[in-house]
């Protein structure tokens, strides 16, 4: 009986399905969302500290050294660091969001990856106060004025500033209304 393959064949064949199985499942994997890896890692010790507290210059020297301290993959890592720039790069981000389509306040609250440090419906981070029933207790202007100046009422709040026009906000706080 003659054989089909060779043993070289053989190899190069089961390579091949290895490196394709490792590409499915890479690319299968959802990407990590970097709010949640800093609060459930960075917040974890860190008390809460904000993010404003080091520049992005800063930011890029210490994610790689709490990437071994705190076990982080890569993949986390730079969920964290997209995370940071997005708050850090927040007047030229307002200014671009303010350009492109108008996301429903949802859409802006996955965005911002408020979920990764509030609770909604039982679900999100522990850093910050859950969300559900805010505008009902504090009020919409209480809300508003949060989402644009984190501290006017608490100076060491760790909530960043996030980068979001006046569109934007009010979006947000229809849509946290609608909790």
């Amino acid at each position: 009986m003659k054989r089909l393959f060779n043993a070289t064949s053989v190899s190069t064949l089961c390579f091949i399905c290895i490196l394709l199985s490792s590409a499915v499942a890479t690319a299968a994997a959802p990407s990590p969302n970097g709010a949640e890896v800093f609060n459930n890692n960075c917040a974890r010790c860190h008390n809460a500290r904000s993010i404003d507290e080091f520049s992005l210059a800063e930011w890029a020297v210490i994610m790689p050294h709490m990437r071994e301290k705190a076990h982080l993959t890569g993949r986390e890592t730079e969920s964290v660091l997209e995370f940071i720039t997005l708050i850090k790069n927040g007047d030229e981000a307002a200014s671009r969001t303010s350009q492109t389509a108008q996301l429903s306040g949802k859409d802006l609250f996955g965005k911002y990856s408020c979920q990764g440090c509030h609770q909604v419906g039982g679900q999100g981070g522990s850093v910050g106060p859950a969300l559900d029933g805010v505008v009902r207790n504090k009020g919409k202007e209480f809300v508003s004025r949060k989402l644009k100046d984190p501290q006017f009422n608490l100076p060491s709040s760790p909530m960043p500033k996030m980068p979001m026009n006046d569109e934007e906000i009010r979006a947000v706080v229809e849509f946290l209304d609608s909790l």
